[in-house]
């Protein structure tokens, strides 16, 4: 994990230039010639560009692909679909997320502190604990105590998972503190949040419900994780006009430029890799009369099924999303429901409902609020299996579906016992591998990283008992 580049700097200088090719980055983490510093505002930016690459790109498709919103068509993409996978996949993403976003959000950091810019010092904290639970949903034990230290090791420790969360948190609470103590507008920020310090800290919070929910699987979903997440999410991006979500925008659509990742992925670098002929999210979606919303991502027209690269969510202009209000309040009302108990259970449909008034006011849908007796929020079970694909619909096309559909074990189930089941063999994936040259050339790397796609990561491996098995 050599860190001597510092090349986002030099990117943001000349303007944030993404492309959907995941080879983008090939190279560049040993280039001798990277620029050694630049002001904060341009070391933020280019770290935000490389943030949507990472949560765009590969990892966003390959994790679609693995909760079977997305088809995995042809080459090596019909291989993954398949759970065809080695340790060679993501060297790429692995240097994008340590190389080009951690280290130079580190550096965004120290030259914000320098120059007393509180405000773009708690942003980059912000962003920091986001890609970093990220990372650590992903590949489990991960550097990070020691991963923004190449003057010291290049051979970080990797830190247990549930240190990584811990870790994560007190980063995210370091942002939030900062940000409130100089909640000035940003200088820079290409996020649609356009440097409103309230969304970032309304993104913090969400990312802390969102964090501690995934860590809460390894405290037996205790209720004092829950009432965190429920505290916490209540603080975040939870507006259900869509007025505070946070997305990474893509104005210009330009090729090798502004341009929407996957867009360019399907009409320009990989033509017929990814589909939608086998998506589970389609009759989904039309089960639950969520046809606006359906249309919006895929191209049901099309033959065979495809995603929507015309006027939807995968069009060249298209925003991406990094945060929505729907799964701001459907972790809420999961929270709710796992708690238990007539009052918690009422709780959790008022925010179920609240992400079904976010859906129609996103999509142009009409669908009718819960009512108490409707068999699908009745009992404790069923609202959890009501939020459950709430949640999954609502994290699509983002790496945090996968994410998601681990920590409830693939338990998307709808209609008359409609289930996600393996596209190959009897086990779901369970993990990111670590890449190649981590495994050579840093000792540390644990071993089941690169041994067992099936193996879950450590916080998964707890046992859920509201889970069905």
């Amino acid at each position: 994990m050599k860190k001597t580049l510092k090349y986002v700097a030099i990117l943001a200088v000349f303007g944030v230039v993404l492309v959907g090719c995941k080879s983008f980055t090939k190279g560049y983490s040993t280039s001798p010639y990277g620029a050694t510093s630049a002001p904060a505002p341009q070391l933020f930016t280019g770290a935000e560009g490389s943030f949507d690459e990472f949560m765009e790109g590969f990892p966003a498709q390959i994790s679609c692909i693995w909760a079977q919103s997305v088809t995995g068509t042809d080459r090596q993409y019909l291989g993954y679909y398949n759970y065809q996978t080695s340790a060679q996949d993501y060297a790429n993403d692995w240097a994008t997320a340590y190389t080009n976003v951690l280290y130079n959000l580190k550096l965004t950091e120290q030259e914000a502190a320098a120059v007393g810019q509180k405000n773009l010092e708690g942003a980059a904290k912000i962003l920091e604990g986001i890609q970093m639970g990220t990372i650590t949903a992903l590949w489990g034990d991960v550097p990070y105590s020691q991963a923004d230290e190449p003057n010291v090791t290049t051979t970080p420790k990797f830190d247990p998972q549930a240190t990584v969360y811990n870790e994560v948190q007190a980063t995210l609470d370091s942002g939030i503190a900062l940000l409130s103590s100089n909640k000035a507008k940003l200088q820079a920020d290409i996020f649609s949040s356009a440097g409103d310090p309230n969304i970032w800290l309304a993104a913090a919070y969400t990312a802390k419900a969102r964090y501690e929910m995934q860590a809460a699987r390894g405290d037996h979903y205790s209720p004092a994780d829950l009432n965190n997440v429920i505290t916490w999410a209540k603080q975040g991006i939870i507006a259900t006009d869509g007025s505070q979500d946070m997305k990474f925008l893509h104005t210009n659509g330009v090729y090798n430029g502004d341009m929407n990742l996957w867009y360019s992925f399907g009409n320009y670098d990989r033509q017929g890799y990814v589909g939608a002929s086998k998506s589970f999210a389609i009759p989904m979606m039309e089960a639950y009369g969520y046809g606006n919303e359906m249309n919006y991502y895929f191209d049901t027209t099309a033959a065979p099924v495809d995603l929507n690269y015309n006027t939807g969510a995968f069009g060249a202009k298209a925003s991406f999303p990094i945060f929505g209000a729907s799964e701001t309040n459907l972790l809420i009302a999961e929270a709710y429901a796992r708690l238990g108990g007539a009052a918690n259970l009422a709780s959790a449909l008022t925010y179920l409902n609240d992400a079904i008034t976010y859906n129609n006011n996103a999509f142009g849908d009409s669908t009718a609020a819960y009512a108490t007796a409707n068999p699908a929020v009745a009992t404790q079970s069923a609202m959890l299996q009501t939020i459950f694909n709430e949640e999954y619909m609502a994290l699509f096309p983002q790496v945090e579906e996968f994410n998601f559909v681990r920590r409830v074990d693939y338990q998307i189930i709808y209609g008359t016992n409609v289930k996600l089941t393996p596209t190959n063999g009897t086990k779901f994936p369970q993990r990111f591998f670590y890449p190649t040259n981590e495994i050579t050339s840093n000792p540390n790397t644990p071993p089941q990283g690169a041994a067992d796609l099936y193996k879950p990561t450590s916080v998964n491996s707890v046992a859920d008992p509201m889970l069905s098995q």
